[in-house]
């Protein structure tokens, strides 16, 4: 707001100024997102060609229903980027309008938050949020002419008609006790996924607890020289990303097993990216495990459970965990955290060993009976009751 008073003196400007733009945008390269992601105060600005436009939907967020539209953008150098509208926002983009323009469309959206999804990366939408077709701007040029003679037309999607699942339901789909779901052959149940309510008793570093990983696929790099060498995107123009990976072990009052956890799953239990542990807080031995995750043992939780390959082998990745409201509130308060009270590594599960290439090999591995350490017992009165 400007304020004018009595002292205030009005000049006229003679020279010749330049003509105030339109429009201001401050772009984000999509590679350059993953570094952005889950820092709630940096938004992004994208830019891109219009290559799918899905119809709006109903999500769960919590315990309310909200609605969703998912578009997807392409920019010059083909890479596409998911885009979620929630809300209003998802209401006002106007397909029908998009329908009637000449391709190639392109939109620029501002105030964006870069978020990943079961190791996926999107931008959301937020309340500072707006959209503009076909800005008058060099770079919207640019993309209007890269793509001027595409084929590829826009993908418009009918929204699923399948009722969202709701909270509940994602908590209670397929549940099993940990001996039930240690018996599964996981060769002929990945497409499922399963819940089971058990204890964290254990967590292994052995293996590290990070990895250096692609900013574009999360997966694991390998270091060349000087550069990093990704077997889907080739070499990386831009540094790798901390991605947590831990291997743990579960129980409740029927058994235990072997699980892993990894990305977001982890982040979503301690709250804070791997990439701030390892940077910020200097905490980048991949053997040593902070205790911000050591504090994870003795947490209960609700476990989504999915069956998924790595190389030879299959794991019990977890995908997801929810808090289970009859214990919740008896679960003791984390104790704090010091970043220099740095651990000595933990020696508390068996080493990994190569599994013979069968399904009854793997499956012995996977899952077994005994307890990992001589002094853990499969009681429940030793842990706090199973979620």
């Amino acid at each position: 707001m400007l304020q004018f008073a009595r002292s205030t003196v009005f000049k006229p400007v003679e020279e010749d100024i330049p003509e105030i733009p339109r429009y201001k945008f401050n772009f984000v390269e999509y590679d350059q997102l993953t570094s952005r992601v889950d820092i709630n105060d940096l938004l992004s600005d994208v830019i891109g060609r219009l290559i799918s436009v899905k119809g709006v939907e109903e999500s769960n967020v919590g315990n309310r229903l909200v609605k969703r539209r998912n578009l997807t953008l392409q920019n010059i150098r083909d890479e596409s980027l998911n885009i979620t509208l929630w809300g209003e926002i998802s209401q006002n983009f106007d397909e029908n309008a998009v329908q009637r323009m000449s391709e190639p469309v392109v939109i620029a959206f501002t105030a964006m938050a870069a978020k990943q999804y079961l190791g996926g990366l999107y931008v959301a939408s937020t309340s500072g949020t707006s959209f503009y077709f076909e800005p008058d701007i060099a770079k919207s040029k640019k993309i209007k002419k890269r793509f001027s003679h595409s084929i590829q037309g826009i993908d418009f999607i009918a929204p699923s008609t399948q009722k969202p699942i709701t909270l509940e339901e994602q908590k209670t789909m397929n549940r099993l006790m940990v001996a039930e779901l240690r018996a599964l052959d996981p060769y002929q149940n990945q497409d499922q996924k399963f819940t089971t309510k058990a204890t964290i008793t254990e967590i292994d570093a052995r293996q590290g607890w990070f990895y250096n990983a692609c900013p574009r696929c999360y997966r694991r790099v390998k270091q060349s020289g000087t550069s990093w060498w990704c077997d889907t995107h080739g070499y990386l123009t831009t540094i790798p990303i901390s991605w947590y990976k831990i291997n743990a072990r579960i129980e409740d009052s029927t058994g235990g097993m072997n699980i892993v956890m990894i990305g977001r799953t982890i982040q979503s239990l301690v709250n804070k990216p791997c990439s701030i542990l390892t940077i910020q807080d200097g905490y980048t031995d991949p053997n040593i495990i902070p205790p911000l995750l050591d504090q994870l043992k003795g947490i209960s939780k609700i476990f989504s459970i999915q069956f998924r390959p790595r190389g030879a082998f299959i794991d019990a990745t977890v995908i997801k965990t929810f808090d289970d409201d009859e214990t919740q509130m008896l679960l003791p308060a984390p104790p704090t955290e010091s970043p220099k009270d740095i651990p000595a590594p933990l020696a508390s599960l068996d080493p990994e060993t190569p599994l013979p290439e069968t399904k009854k090999g793997i499956k012995k591995q996977l899952f077994l009976t005994k307890p990992i350490t001589e002094d853990i017992q499969s009681s429940p009165q030793q842990h706090p009751p199973s979620t």
